[in-house]
C-alpha cells in the first residue's frame, strides 16, 4: 500500500512538469494535457471508472485556477483585456459553465470520454489544416452570436474539465478579434470556468462512490498539492523554448500529438 502511495506521487509529479512545461510549450491551456493523463494514471490506483471522467475533469479544473488568477492579472496589466467585451461575455459564459455541471450530475464517464475523445480529434484536424490567424469575418458578429459562442464554450469546456482557451481563441480570432485580446478574454474566461467548475465539480461529487480517500467532491486533492508547483514553475520553461521555435510548426506538432492522444482513447473506448 504504501509502495503505490509513494508510485502515485511520484506519477504525479512527472505528470505536472510534463503538462506544465507542454502547455507552456504549445501556448493551451494545461487541461487539454492533463486530461488524458489523468484518464491513464487515476484507474491504475484505484480511481473507478464510473467516476473516472468527473476526477479528471474537476481536479484538473482545480489546477487551472491558480495560472488563471496569474495569466488574467498579467493581461489586465498588460492591456490586453477588452473589459467591456468580458462584460458582455462572461455572463453566457458562466450560464453555460452551470449547465454543464448540470449535465454532468446524469451522464457517464464513458460517454463523457467519448465527448472528449471527439472533441479534441476535431480540434487536432483543424489546428493541423489551418493557422492561428484563420478568420471567418473581419467583424465580430452581434450580441446574439457573441452569447452563444460563450455559452457553448462553457458547457464543452466544463464536461471536458477544460478552461476554454482551447475553443476561445480560434473562435474569437476567427469572428475577427485579434489574437491578443483573444487570448487574453480567453485566460480570463478561464478563471470563471475554473471556479465555477471547481465548485460545482465538488458539489456533484460530494458523497459518491468510487472517490480517492483524499479527495473532496470530484478534485484529487492528493493530484492538486503535488502537481500544483511543478506545473507553476515548467509552464514559463515551455513558453521560453516555444519563443525560440517556428510558431507555425509547434501547432503542427501539437496537432498531431493531439490526433494521436483522440485516436489512442477512442481505440479504448470502442476497441
Amino acid at each position: 500500500m504504501e509502495f503505490s502511495w509513494v508510485t502515485y506521487v511520484i506519477s504525479l509529479l512527472a505528470a505536472g512538469v510534463f503538462s506544465g512545461f507542454i502547455a507552456g510549450l504549445f501556448g493551451v491551456g494545461g487541461g487539454i494535457v492533463r486530461i488524458p493523463i489523468f484518464l491513464f494514471l487515476f484507474p491504475l490506483f484505484g480511481i473507478h471508472s464510473d467516476v473516472l471522467m468527473h476526477m479528471a475533469a474537476g481536479t484538473s479544473l482545480m489546477l487551472a485556477l491558480p495560472s488563471s488568477i496569474m495569466a488574467s492579472h498579467a493581461q489586465y496589466k498588460a492591456g490586453n483585456l477588452d473589459l467591456n467585451f468580458l462584460k458582455g461575455w462572461v455572463p453566457a459564459l458562466v450560464v453555460g459553465v452551470v449547465l454543464g455541471i448540470f449535465v454532468m450530475r446524469y451522464v457517464s464517464s464513458h460517454f463523457l470520454e467519448q465527448v472528449f475523445a471527439i472533441v479534441i480529434l476535431i480540434i487536432s484536424i483543424q489546428m493541423f489544416f489551418t493557422s492561428s490567424e484563420f478568420k471567418v469575418t473581419k467583424e465580430f458578429p452581434g450580441f446574439i452570436m457573441k452569447s452563444l459562442s460563450a455559452f457553448f464554450i462553457g458547457v464543452l469546456s466544463t464536461i471536458m474539465g477544460l478552461t476554454g482557451g482551447t475553443f476561445t481563441t480560434p473562435v474569437l480570432t476567427a469572428y475577427g478579434y485579434s489574437i491578443h485580446r483573444s487570448i487574453a478574454v480567453a485566460t480570463a474566461g478561464g478563471f470563471f470556468i475554473s471556479i465555477f467548475g471547481t465548485g460545482g465539480s465538488i458539489i456533484n461529487g460530494l458523497g459518491i462512490y468510487g472517490r480517492p480517500g483524499f479527495s473532496i467532491g470530484y478534485v484529487d486533492l492528493t493530484a492538486v498539492l503535488v502537481m500544483i508547483i511543478p506545473i507553476i514553475i515548467m509552464a514559463p520553461q515551455g513558453v521560453r523554448l516555444a519563443n525560440h521555435l517556428s510558431k507555425g510548426r509547434l501547432r503542427k506538432i501539437f496537432s498531431i500529438f493531439l490526433f494521436i492522444v483522440a485516436l489512442d482513447m477512442i481505440r479504448g473506448l470502442y476497441f
